[in-house]
């Protein structure tokens, strides 16, 4: 009840939130319904679990996919039924706490362990299928995309600055965007990195701009992103449109794919959409997913198609 009331008076006196014409609030997930094995087993169907420290999200057909580091765990939500299940043989294998997340059309789960040096790709009841991991280029992989034209598996290193290129079964075939080749690095202490069918888009620490590639590894363009002090992570839409997370201010920055003003979404506080260290950020279809670290919650929104031009 304490916890209650201390939610309610912060809620009425945070600011308000600066509003998007991208982004529509749609619900948030607080808390979820266990159906899981072994020390959750004394709450089944009955109670209600927490969230207490969500670090990574993937979403795909209304299922959730998270981790959260306080209660030790990778679950699965499914936003239909509002019940969870735990992976946990997978999520034994991590070598820390914490990594970030990536599902396929087809369901199937990659385990990005920064800590263990390698991505691990794994159906959904747990059973390991492939390591990704390259003890000379693979350090600290940090996000992943999947070329959908022949399946490669594209893996971002901050540690090295650079994208390696793996078959689908896990052979590293090439390096990307690489310093020693005198073009355009992918970029220095790299946070995350998102694509669209034909384009890759990186986002580091230490560059001020967005940096992006083809598959094939070709340069292609940069977007300043001055507008970010603290990119913690990067989503790109179906109408190529980026989003990223700055922790600095608890905000979502939102980019045409183009460049050009953008749009801010969000700010620090509590409530619907303010935000307490946002830790990662998953786009399926027209919803934004955002794990809201120090909010306890991983929150969802509506993406709203780009407004149609009217032509005198």
């Amino acid at each position: 009840m304490l916890r209650f009331w201390a939610i309610l008076f912060c809620l009425a006196i945070a600011p308000l939130s600066v509003r998007s014409e991208i982004l529509e609030e749609l619900e948030t997930v607080d808390s979820f319904r266990t159906i899981s094995e072994g020390w959750l087993s004394s709450i089944v169907g009955t109670e209600f679990e927490f969230l207490e420290s969500p670090v990574s999200v993937a979403a795909k057909d209304n299922k959730i996919y998270f981790i959260d580091d306080v209660l030790m765990g990778l679950y699965v939500y499914d936003m239909v039924s509002q019940q969870a299940s735990s992976l946990k043989s997978v999520y034994k294998q991590l070598k820390s706490n914490s990594a970030r997340l990536f599902v396929t059309d087809d369901q199937t789960l990659f385990v990005i362990d920064s800590f263990g040096s390698q991505v691990s790709k794994y159906s959904l009841r747990g059973n390991l299928i492939t390591d990704f991991y390259d003890s000379l280029n693979l350090n600290s992989p940090v996000d992943m995309c999947i070329n959908p034209a022949n399946q490669h598996v594209f893996i971002a290193d901050a540690f090295f600055g650079h994208i390696i290129e793996f078959s689908a079964t896990g052979n590293p075939l090439a390096l990307h965007g690489i310093k020693e080749e005198g073009g355009t690095q992918a970029g220095r202490d790299i946070v995350g990195m998102a694509c669209t069918d034909d384009e890759l888009f990186v986002v580091s620490k230490l560059s001020k701009n967005i940096n992006v590639f083809s598959f094939s590894g070709r340069f292609l363009r940069q977007i300043p992103r001055l507008e970010i002090r603290s990119p913690s992570s990067i989503a790109v839409d179906s109408y190529g449109r980026i989003y990223i997370s700055d922790n600095f201010n608890d905000q979502i920055v939102i980019y045409s794919s183009a460049g050009g003003k953008p749009e801010r979404f969000g700010r620090s506080g509590l409530g619907p959409t303010h935000f307490r260290k946002i830790k990662d950020l998953s786009i399926d279809g027209d919803y934004l997913y955002v794990a809201d670290n120090m909010n306890h919650s991983i929150k969802v929104f509506i993406i709203k198609p780009p407004k149609e031009r009217v032509v005198d």
